[in-house]
């Protein structure tokens, strides 16, 4: 028996084994990665490198992605990039873009709000600041009554609270996604001066009202859909200006509490063509 066929034959069979076992990750460009994937959602794709199982997981924007081939054999192509599937290089459609930028966003509604002041309605507005939207910019503005005392003024408070979320949970595979971060709040209306107030020659309720402070946000979001979210934030904090008519009344305790509903869009923005 030949000893040295035997050895030959082995080792293609390891190296076939091998390549079959891998995925196959085609980029935009051309670039092909061979990778052990993990997870795949709507944003990105985390892997690992097949050459080395052991180390770290990268992640990739989806949108730069073309086709995926699996170790099993089956294939999923994006149809966002379909032109360039199948087309021999050097021939691709010159008005193929080199880059397409996504800003992922949010709008939202909070029919039903909870704050120090009272309770009320909500909108808010959320950016992603990067690809994968682990860092967003939130802009929530919030409308509440003091409904304290029956059949008398109520007093409106109209909130400002920007301020960032992290997501820490992105690459979970449930839709749920936790967020916390720090939120600025700006606060103006009319409202009545605390028991401890005692520097306004006017001690009268309903005077207008100017406050400011910060607070930490944390929440959830969950996508039902690609394009729908169901949402849920709480906020606890203090005011360093609180002021009614001018004059200061003690710091106070902040706190919100929003159920939302809403949508998520993107836009895609694309470079000139490469000629």
């Amino acid at each position: 028996m030949n000893i040295k066929k035997i050895i030959t034959g082995i080792t293609f069979l390891l190296i076939t084994v091998t390549a079959m076992a891998q995925d196959k990750i085609i980029k935009k460009n051309g670039e092909t990665i061979n990778a052990k994937i993990s997870l795949i959602n709507s944003d990105i794709i985390v892997f690992k490198r097949f050459d080395n199982p052991e180390g770290p997981e990268y992640t990739i924007p989806k949108g730069d992605v073309a086709k995926i081939k699996y170790a099993n054999g089956t294939s999923d192509i994006f149809e966002e990039n379909n032109d360039r599937i199948g087309v021999e290089k050097g021939k691709e459609n010159v008005k193929s873009y080199n880059e397409a930028a996504r800003n992922k966003n949010i709008i939202g509604f909070a029919p039903l709000v909870f704050t120090e002041h009272g309770y009320g309605i909500g909108v808010n507005w959320e950016h992603s600041l990067d690809k994968a939207g682990w860092v967003t910019v939130n802009v929530p503005a919030i409308l509440t009554w003091n409904f304290a005392d029956a059949g008398v003024q109520k007093d409106a408070l109209f909130y400002l609270m920007p301020g960032i979320k992290v997501y820490p949970n992105l690459n979970g595979s449930i839709k749920s996604k936790f967020s916390i971060g720090p939120s600025l709040v700006f606060a103006t209306g009319t409202g009545s001066p605390s028991g401890s107030y005692t520097y306004s020659v006017d001690p009268t309720p309903h005077q207008s009202h100017v406050m400011m402070g910060a607070m930490a946000l944390v929440g959830t979001n969950l996508f039902p859909t690609e394009h729908t979210y169901l949402g849920a934030d709480f906020g606890l904090g203090y005011s360093y200006l609180n002021q009614y008519s001018g004059h200061n009344d003690v710091t106070s305790v902040i706190m919100q509490l929003s159920l939302k509903c809403g949508f998520k869009y993107e836009s895609k923005l694309k470079r000139k063509p490469q000629m």
